[in-house]
């Protein structure tokens, strides 16, 4: 039946474990954990050398502990430095699209090839594939 871990009814008898059954326990100390190193990150200044004082609410005493715990971010890496966006949308240039604009040819070769209605024909053929399953 449903075997994948896609299935509907694995996905909400897994979140039930999380919230209310054995895996409780270890998902509220993960999820501890994560609070204090981004508590920790956000009481630093931009560049992490020197900590921002707090206006009001008492200090976490537990923050010594939590500092060697802290998540380790590369310069320039964090998303308050960049403000350039990636776009993650359309396609990316490959190795050949890549090449071709090296020599100066288009990325996408025209198609040149006419069919027999005097259209210009398509890459892919349509109909069932050859191989069989």
């Amino acid at each position: 039946m449903a075997k994948s871990t896609r299935s509907k009814v694995k996905r909400s008898f897994r979140a039930k474990k999380r919230t209310e059954g054995v895996y409780a326990a270890t998902e509220a100390a993960r999820l501890a954990r994560l609070h204090a190193k981004l508590k920790v990150l956000t009481a630093q200044d931009k560049d992490g050398d020197v900590p921002i004082e707090e206006e009001s609410g008492p200090t976490a005493e537990g923050a010594d502990a939590d500092i060697e715990d802290a998540m380790d971010l590369d310069n320039g890496s964090s998303p308050s430095t960049s403000t350039q966006k990636i776009s993650t949308h359309g396609p990316r240039g490959s190795r050949r699209e890549q090449w071709r604009l090296s020599k100066g040819l288009p990325v996408r070769s025209k198609s040149t090839s006419i069919n027999r209605q005097g259209i210009v024909a398509a890459k892919r053929k349509a109909g069932r594939s050859h191989r069989r399953r």
